[in-house]
């Protein structure tokens, strides 16, 4: 996954807010015009133009006031749809309600775990211990998927939210969420792609040895 930029004003390309793109962006000031001033720039205003989509983000000094921005990344790529259906919606909201974004992020990994394990009557905790037991998570893995399940020393159920998550809490969230799709899902489509690649007559070689052993 590619490193996410933010939007800042002034900045030659960025993550656009709209189409989440990394595009280069155009600047003007923001004008406003009346018959006995004429045309007279106002409050520090500045507008970007993004690249890609043509749409615009308004600024007053270095604020974005249109549309509001999201600090937390964007979802990783092979993050399954249901799974980054709440990760986006967190996103939404982490500015205003932190407790609601860490809520959504842990109903996020419950539902990421179900997808790992096809499992739909297990808790988050028991379907972590199941994966770790077939060998289908290493230990990096195990301690992000514990480190979403748990604050401090407390069990917080997915969905709940709890008075501790605070913005920090929330933004750490968003990264282990991402980390542990690339380390599963992402992980074995690049191994499972590479292995599509090898010729078939070297292909045979290895079905034979396997065979053998």
């Amino acid at each position: 996954m590619s490193e996410y930029i933010p939007p800042e004003v002034d900045a030659s390309a960025f993550h656009c807010p709209h189409c989440e793109v990394y595009a280069n962006q155009s600047w003007s000031n923001i004008d406003v015009y009346a018959s006995s001033i004429g045309r007279q720039q106002i409050l520090n205003g500045r507008i970007g133009k993004c690249a890609h989509c043509q749409d615009y983000t308004l600024w007053v000094g270095e604020e974005m006031v249109y549309p509001e921005g999201s600090p937390a990344p964007l979802p990783t790529e092979d993050m399954p749809d249901e799974v980054e259906e709440d990760f986006n919606e967190a996103r939404k909201v982490v500015n205003k309600s932190p407790r609601a974004a860490a809520a959504l992020l842990r109903l996020a990994m419950e539902k990421l775990a179900r997808e790992l394990t096809g499992e739909d009557n297990r808790t988050l905790h028991n379907m972590i211990g199941d994966l770790v037991e077939e060998g289908r998570i290493d230990e990096r893995v195990q301690q992000a998927l514990d480190s979403v399940r748990v604050v401090g020393n407390e069990f917080v159920h997915p969905g709940e939210m709890d008075e501790r998550d605070n913005r920090e809490t929330a933004l750490r969230l968003f990264d282990l969420v991402n980390t542990i799709v690339e380390l599963t899902i992402a992980r074995e489509k690049l191994i499972q792609e590479e292995f599509s690649n090898i010729p078939e007559d070297q292909m045979r070689g290895i079905e034979n040895r396997d065979g053998n052993s």
